[in-house]
């Protein structure tokens, strides 16, 4: 989490904030399998952001279904107006 690497042992549960400042993955050091609960809002739209690698995902979901998923670089952007009128 944050850049430091953070024992999980059974029966933790952690808790992490959204944004850039928290950037965090889970990597199994041990030669166990690794079960977890991963729970979420769900709220749509989502956002993820992916700070180490540059990219972020956009997700839009209606009824349980998503319609829209979009990844793309924080460096790549478009105008509003591009290809318009």
């Amino acid at each position: 989490v944050a850049g430091e690497m953070l024992p999980i042992k059974t029966g933790d549960v952690l808790f992490i904030p959204a944004g850039a400042d928290y950037p965090h993955q889970i990597i199994n050091t041990s030669q166990a399998p690794l079960k977890y609960l991963s729970i979420s809002t769900r709220e749509t739209p989502e956002v993820c952001e992916y700070p180490d690698s540059g990219k972020y995902q956009a997700m839009v979901s209606v009824q349980g279904t998503r319609v829209f998923t979009a990844n793309q670089r924080t460096t790549e952007n478009l105008d509003y107006w591009d290809g318009e009128p």
